[in-house]
């Protein structure tokens, strides 16, 4: 790796991408990063659709698998014409059940789809808030946490600056980069994570490829 290296820089390996300049600062921040972006050129940024749809996605990837999480989207999106908390509303619960969603999560779900069907949650008004904002709001909501917040603002607003602590793939992926005897906690993850201001979304995206 480090022979190739030579042959070749982080600016022509990126030179097409469009945050070539946040991973050139990030990468002579931290030399185990430029190892990774060196090692994961093509990596691909997390991406969920905006709105109901990211939301409802997420609440399914809660603590499963990605391969799993999808197969249960995906069921529940053929129950559906359109994906709108309106239609969300009239499945019944036997049958979102049969999707492999979990009865808490189709509670999470419903209140979700409530939220919105009632007006006391705007999207439009919600994506103009700042990210502290944003995640409190989200939060106030049953069945979002920080996480689910924080992935929304991260894979459905493409915002920059977004660092999931409690995520698990990230806390390994760092316990083998940075060559820990455990994976750090979140306190820990934090305090790691605050060099990599303003750009932790990318440092996140980078990892989550390392890990796959």
């Amino acid at each position: 790796m480090l022979k190739k290296q030579k042959n070749i820089s982080l600016s022509n390996l990126f030179k097409d991408h469009p945050n070539k300049k946040e991973i050139i600062y990030l990468s002579k921040l931290d030399k185990d990063l430029k190892v990774l972006f060196f090692k994961y050129p093509k990596f691909k940024a997390f991406k969920r659709p905006k709105g109901f749809e990211g939301l409802i996605r997420l609440i399914t990837e809660q603590q499963l698998s990605v391969s799993s999480a999808r197969a249960i989207f995906l069921r529940i999106k053929k129950l559906m014409p359109i994906f709108s908390p309106e239609e969300f509303l009239k499945i019944k619960n036997s049958d979102l059940k049969k999707t492999g969603l979990s009865r808490p999560k189709i509670n999470y779900c419903k209140i979700l789809a409530k939220e919105i069907t009632s007006k006391k949650l705007s999207f439009r008004s919600l994506h103009k808030l700042s990210d502290d904002a944003l995640k409190q709001r989200l939060c106030e909501i049953k069945g979002i946490g920080e996480w689910t917040a924080e992935c929304y603002m991260l894979a459905s607003l493409g915002r920059k600056d977004i660092w999931p602590v409690k995520d698990l793939g990230l806390q390994a992926a760092l316990k083998e980069i940075k060559s820990l005897d455990a994976r750090p906690n979140e306190i820990e993850m934090s305090e790691m994570g605050a060099s990599w201001k303003p750009y932790r979304s990318i440092v996140a995206n980078v990892l989550w490829a390392s890990h796959d």
